[in-house]
């Protein structure tokens, strides 16, 4: 196998499968759109930020939002049952804090939450951001007035990652599958229409929400990913990615295991929204990444480059984890079999102190 791997002709037929894999990571990955600021007038906004434990980051987000905030938007933060100091934090921070009951029979922890929170707001626009969140100069303006120029669509937006420590990096791969099977970024621009939407940053016309019945609604509440779940409830989503000086986040900073139990609670959900060809080019891309190093080290030269492109739309990502691809390859692997395996046998992964099960359907 060494002495193959040095060859530097390899046989057509491996070419041409590296090719094809190569090009569809391309095709389905080429057209990111990021949030248009924008300083013309737009309808007010209730930012509604369901919490639990976050002390560490909802006053960084709580300030952010402060600073973005216009005369009649409200930011709303859930408190939903946590054990160390972010309602206080969040309070201090210049946000109105509720406090959320234990999910009843039937609901997740965070659609109850974003339940909660609507509730308790009056705003036309509705935009749900997840505590880890930074956002950009502007962001509740791009929000606000993409939701006023399409009223019948969810809003979304995937902030650029900014893993901080090296067991952070493994998400590379992750990350930019997840933009991959949004099918939102494909050559085929906006001529896709979709049908899912990103959980950190959301955004939604009030009474295209209460239409469908919002986080309440049967085919929600009880979600893992109630994002794709809302979304699928409504119908039409508009998607976005975050940039390094825009709307950020940093998803797993408490370790291994958390990076783990969060990948793995929803990634057989993940890819059973993603429509049959985006999942199919996803495919043959993953397969092209994890094989064609073994093949040839023009395959392994030519996945860092376009690594090295498709990085920079996922997240901060090091050229180090880059260059040592096969191993956050092999570990995206591990755990997407770990999770279709959970979600086979009815079994359950632990988040933020609740037990969820990853079979959970998302229609």
């Amino acid at each position: 196998m060494t002495g193959a791997w040095f060859d530097l002709s390899p046989s057509p037929a491996s070419a041409a499968l590296f090719a094809l894999g190569w090009t569809c990571g391309w095709l389905v990955l080429c057209r990111p759109r990021r949030l248009r600021a924008t300083g013309s007038s737009r309808p007010s906004a209730s930012v509604v930020v369901p919490a639990r434990d976050e002390a560490h980051s909802i006053g960084t987000l709580v300030g952010a939002l402060v600073r973005e905030r216009r005369d009649g938007d409200e930011i709303v933060v859930v408190d939903d049952g946590s054990s160390d100091g972010t309602a206080a934090v969040a309070s201090s921070s210049g946000a109105v804090v509720i406090t959320a009951p234990p999910p009843p029979p039937g609901w997740a922890g965070k659609p109850h939450a974003c339940a909660a929170g609507a509730a308790a707001s009056r705003c036309e626009v509705l935009v749900f951001v997840d505590a880890d969140v930074v956002p950009q100069h502007h962001a509740l303006d791009g929000l606000a007035a993409e939701v006023a120029r399409h009223p019948r669509d969810l809003v979304s937006v995937q902030p650029w990652h900014t893993p901080a420590s090296a067991v952070e990096q493994l998400s590379l791969m992750f990350n930019i599958t997840a933009l991959m099977g949004c099918a939102a970024f494909t050559a085929f621009g906006e001529r896709v229409r979709t049908r899912v939407a990103f959980g950190p940053v959301m955004a939604v016309r009030r009474e295209t929400y209460d239409a469908v019945g919002g986080h309440a609604a049967p085919d929600v509440r009880g979600a893992i990913l109630e994002d794709i779940a809302l979304a699928r409830a409504i119908g039409r989503s508009r998607l976005f990615v975050g940039t390094r000086r825009g709307t950020t986040f940093r998803m797993y900073p408490a370790g291994l295991r958390s990076l783990v139990e969060g990948w793995t609670k929803g990634m057989g959900i993940g890819a059973a929204a993603t429509p049959w060809w985006a999942l199919v080019a996803t495919a043959a891309w993953m397969t092209s990444v994890a094989g064609g190093w073994l093949a040839s080290p023009w395959f392994a030269l030519g996945t860092v480059v376009q690594l090295a492109v498709l990085a920079r739309i996922a997240g901060r990502f090091s050229p180090i984890v880059i260059l040592l691809y096969p191993v956050a390859t092999a570990f995206f692997v591990a755990v997407f079999v770990r999770s279709a395996l959970l979600r086979a046998a009815g079994r359950t992964v632990t988040w933020k102190g609740r037990t969820l099960r990853p079979d959970q359907p998302t229609r």
